[in-house]
């Protein structure tokens, strides 16, 4: 099994071509950790993100379709 992994937290964004070349591999499953984006009690408190929306959002729309197509 092969596992695409965009990124290390969701909203950190990627490059373009990082996600092109992992795809070139076929893999069977598409993923990110998204659990990085409540990096301890401060932000999950304040109820505040480690990231942004707008970052979150870019990571999530280039994945997505071709996790979609496969």
């Amino acid at each position: 099994m092969k596992i695409l992994a965009i990124n290390g937290i969701l909203g950190y964004g990627y490059p373009r071509t990082s996600l092109k070349n992992g795809l070139k591999q076929n893999p069977d499953l598409i993923g990110v950790d998204a659990g990085s984006t409540d990096p301890g009690p401060h932000y999950l408190g304040a109820g505040i993100s480690f990231t942004s929306r707008a970052a979150v959002k870019r990571d999530i729309e280039l994945a997505l379709p071709e996790a979609l197509k496969r």
